[in-house]
């Protein structure tokens, strides 16, 4: 009889941990696909050209933009987004040294760091009330392009 309560109370153990480990693997991948998005668009945005409308355009301005479970972009328009499965959504808001084209930004970063600290804001799921999702964010120093 005590070997059977042994058991049972393993079984219970086991079928609890799995359910906890499942969502600890799905809060991961979340976080890991998050952190993905961010840094292909942090890359992207790196990558641009001085001449590209992105950087030539002062203050800087990132309209959000929405993504699907596999990180495909899928463009700025909430609607459009949804119905093509959206999933994901970045916002991206900047902190600028002072330059030519933005000669008195404020806030400006700390001196010595970079031209333009980037803060990312991922959200998931998109179609979620507010208080329902998922925020991860992240930072990165960008210079502005030569």
């Amino acid at each position: 009889m005590l070997a059977v309560g042994i058991v049972s109370i393993s079984v219970l153990a086991t079928i609890g941990l799995l359910a906890v480990a499942n969502d600890t693997n799905k809060k991961a991948r979340d976080e890991g696909l998050a952190a993905r998005l961010a840094a292909n668009e942090f890359d992207r945005l790196s990558a641009l050209s001085a001449s590209s409308s992105f950087w030539a355009t002062r203050p800087l301005a990132y309209s959000t933009r929405y993504y699907s479970s596999n990180l495909t972009d899928l463009g700025t328009d909430r609607s459009a987004a949804l119905i093509n499965g959206a999933i994901y959504q970045m916002q991206i808001s900047f902190i600028e040294a002072p330059s030519t084209a933005n000669p008195s930004p404020s806030p400006t970063p700390p001196t010595g760091t970079a031209d333009v600290v980037a803060n990312a804001e991922v959200r998931f799921p998109v179609q979620a009330a507010a208080a329902n999702q998922t925020v991860f964010r992240f930072t990165a120093l960008m210079n502005f392009p030569n």
